[in-house]
């Protein structure tokens, strides 16, 4: 095996390392500022990343925010796993769903991603590369939700794509209310009924 010195990295990692610097740059930049103000130069910046090494991995914003749109999912399904995994009972599971995918819409990268969804509406580029990526993730949500509700005995598709759509909509939503201020308990009330549509749903199998 060759020597590695501590402290010392192949190029593959400084590589990763340089890609993570620059997602989490683009992450806290859209949580605040909004989109339209997130430039390469100031995710660079932010970064302490030089404008060549950032161009290198990401050469334009939409490939630079595209990366960022799929690095942010698969840590939400990560972050999904880790806390359903522990549960054993299915209907508590899919109701511990709903909390978690709460704190991820308002988490920064929550907001951040609702920032670039809503940029695809003015920006054809954007949407050119973000609308088939939505259109993905949507459904391979939807494969997970329809494993979940089946496992707490909701084998009602149609009820499961309705409550799927229903319950991001109205996470997006309080997230957007969350970042103009609107107090954590008003927010949390409303979770709690996105909660109990799902109880009143499993109480009449």
């Amino acid at each position: 095996m060759p020597l590695k010195l501590e402290g010392s990295s192949t190029n593959p990692e400084r590589s990763a390392a340089t890609k993570a610097k620059l997602i989490a740059a683009t992450i806290e930049a859209l949580h605040r500022y909004g989109y339209a103000a997130t430039t390469t130069i100031l995710v660079a910046k932010n970064a302490n990343v030089s404008r060549g090494a950032m161009l290198h991995h990401y050469p334009n914003k939409v490939a630079l925010i595209l990366a960022c749109m799929k690095e942010t999912y698969e840590a939400e399904m990560a972050y999904y796993r880790q806390e359903l995994s522990p549960i054993g009972d299915p209907v508590e599971r899919i109701l511990r769903l709903m909390d978690a995918a709460w704190d991820c819409f308002k988490s920064p990268a929550g907001v951040a991603r609702t920032e670039i969804w809503m940029a695809t509406r003015s920006d054809a580029d954007l949407a050119d590369q973000l609308v088939p990526l939505y259109r993905s993730e949507f459904e391979r949500s939807k494969r997970g939700m329809l494993r979940l509700m089946k496992e707490a005995g909701i084998v009602d598709e149609l009820f499961t794509y309705d409550f799927l759509t229903f319950s991001v909509a109205t996470f997006r939503g309080l997230a957007m209310s969350a970042a103009l201020g609107t107090p954590e308990a008003e927010m949390r009330a409303a979770v709690d009924m996105v909660k109990d549509r799902l109880r009143l749903k499993i109480s009449q199998l």
